[in-house]
């Protein structure tokens, strides 16, 4: 009982914590998922989007990878552009291998690919001393920002699709237009507000 209460508690507490991965992550998916399958050229793009989302959390990729979908470029040459804009993520990785050192190789593998700018700056800044609570935390954390990916991505793929039950799929390319800039757009607010805290100091 006291467990169920502690861990209810860890919950609502990796919840509070991830509301603002909330608010960007299904923005930011919803954009991806949108941009899949109104220009991505793939059959049943929700369900592409949906076992994307789920196998790989970057939304820089998943929107500057479209055009090297749609061009159905080599599996080569995609796998070293994922390489490239997401190498930093290894670093990330890195410096919490030691702190999950005894965890089984799967929760491990799982923590570790969900290690995104927004996941790692959460778990780093973790105050929970209990090894076994930071570690409960961390998986609850992946596990509710995981989640919201998904949901991002999936229903703007959903919604382009249903859209394309009702107007011409040029059209809806045409709408879509410009919505690969929001990645830019979130780095420069995110920039903005870093830089403004920097100078309120």
């Amino acid at each position: 009982m006291q467990d169920s209460l502690a861990n209810r508690a860890l919950l609502r507490r990796a919840f509070v914590d991830s509301l603002p991965v909330l608010m960007g992550y299904t923005t930011m998916g919803f954009v991806a998922g949108a941009l899949l399958a109104a220009k991505g050229g793939v059959a049943l793009a929700p369900l592409w989007a949906f076992l994307t989302s789920a196998l790989w959390v970057t939304g820089t990729m998943s929107i500057a990878g479209v055009p090297e979908i749609a061009s159905r470029a080599p599996a080569y040459a995609f796998a070293l552009m994922t390489l490239a804009v997401n190498f930093r993520y290894a670093f990330y990785g890195f410096s919490m291998l030691k702190r999950w050192k005894a965890v089984p190789f799967w929760r491990k593998a799982y923590l570790v690919m969900m290690l995104t700018d927004e996941n790692y700056a959460l778990e780093s800044a973790c105050r929970i001393k209990d090894p076994a609570r930071n570690l409960r935390y961390c998986t609850m954390l992946s596990a509710l920002n995981h989640s919201y990916w998904i949901a991002g991505v999936t229903s703007g793929a959903l919604a382009v699709a249903l859209l394309g039950q009702l107007a011409d799929p040029g059209r809806i390319r045409e709408w879509t237009n410009g919505m690969e800039f929001s990645m830019a757009a979130l780095f420069l607010v995110i920039f903005t507000d870093q830089m403004r805290g920097i100078l309120e100091r």
